[in-house]
């Protein structure tokens, strides 16, 4: 006897009869494997200068309890002193955590209105979303991170 066991990774394609989507895709699904679960982030392939954008969280916990996002930062990257690579802070976000015990899966998210923490619009360029956890399987508690890159172009 032979078993198959079918696993597929992107969007699911649309019932039959329905139309194929064309063109390239327009969102997808950042996932980020924790010890107890993971996190999904659903980002846009890009986002609009003076818009506001909301970011969806999937907390999931595969046992004890994933909670989050405990903290939700936007950081620019470039490169620093000495040609390094450095990372700034340009906003801190609002969150709205969510605790997901063994086998659950909750929603959440974060929102973003392009502007740092001065109230200054940022310019266009890539921005990585960086959100924190809290981690608790049952023998240990710690932190974890996810992240995500938010492109923000001119409209």
């Amino acid at each position: 006897m032979v078993t198959l066991l079918l696993v597929t990774c992107g969007p699911q394609l649309p019932a039959p009869g329905a139309a194929i989507p064309t063109g390239p895709p327009t969102s997808f699904v950042i996932p980020t494997v924790l010890s107890n679960g993971r996190v999904e982030i659903a980002i846009r392939t890009a986002y609009a200068i003076g818009t506001s954008a909301t970011i969806p969280v999937r907390v999931i916990a595969g046992r004890g309890t994933v909670t989050g996002p405990t903290a939700a930062r936007i950081l620019a990257s470039g490169i620093g002193g000495g040609g390094r690579p450095s990372e700034a802070l340009v906003a801190t976000l609002k969150v709205a955590p969510v605790a997901a015990r063994a086998g659950q899966t909750l929603a959440t998210s974060v929102s973003w209105d392009g502007r740092d923490d001065k109230g200054v619009l940022v310019p266009p360029d890539a921005y990585s979303l960086l959100l924190d956890f809290r981690i608790d399987d049952g023998s240990l508690a710690t932190t974890a991170n996810a992240g995500a890159t938010l492109q923000w172009n001119v409209p």
